[in-house]
């Protein structure tokens, strides 16, 4: 049986990115959206609302995402067809395409729930990325890094729990969560 990737509408909320995953209904996208990614960002808010010193990361810590940077959409879906005809038959995959919407679509991000499946994905995007004859910068963080590395500074020293370093960006941080989930 091949399995495709299939993708949601546009979302122009923040950026442009569209949703993708190898389940036609995106089930675990919006699973993970509704009971990891969500929750996530609102405890990072209510950490930074409370003034707290240092951020218990709790979920984010084991949250990886693996990028693949490109120069267009028509390189980012030449990727995604890449990894497609290789590695859809036996594998699961969700994650997003887009970019900021001045720039447009220049990166694809799939997400990974533990770092054996993170590393998995940078080898077989990597190997896509060369079949496609592209060159594209491909490597993975922790968690929503534009959001928690802001203050928290670069995730590769990250801990469980970890002092704010960049107290001077923690208002910047909560008005861009505040746009995010919609709160006023």
């Amino acid at each position: 049986m091949c399995k495709q990737i299939h993708v949601s509408q546009k979302s122009t909320r923040h950026g442009h990115w569209v949703s993708f995953e190898s389940d036609p209904y995106l089930t675990a996208v919006k699973r993970a959206i509704r009971y990891r990614c969500t929750p996530c960002i609102e405890n990072l808010y209510r950490q930074l609302m409370e003034g707290k010193p240092e951020i218990e990361l709790g979920h984010a810590f084991n949250c990886w995402k693996v990028v693949v940077v490109l120069n267009n959409e028509e390189e980012c879906l030449n990727v995604l067809e890449k990894y497609q005809q290789k590695f859809l038959p036996s594998h699961h995959i969700r994650g997003r395409f887009g970019g900021k919407e001045e720039e447009g679509t220049k990166a694809i991000v799939v997400n990974a729930d533990n770092e054996q499946e993170r590393d998995a994905l940078l080898s077989e995007l990597r190997q896509c990325v060369n079949k496609a004859n592209l060159n594209g910068q491909i490597f993975y963080s922790r968690a929503c890094a534009y959001l928690y590395q802001e203050v928290l500074g670069g995730w590769h020293k990250w801990k469980e729990v970890t002092p704010i370093k960049h107290p001077e960006k923690v208002k910047e941080v909560i008005q861009r969560i505040k746009e995010l989930l919609e709160i006023s």
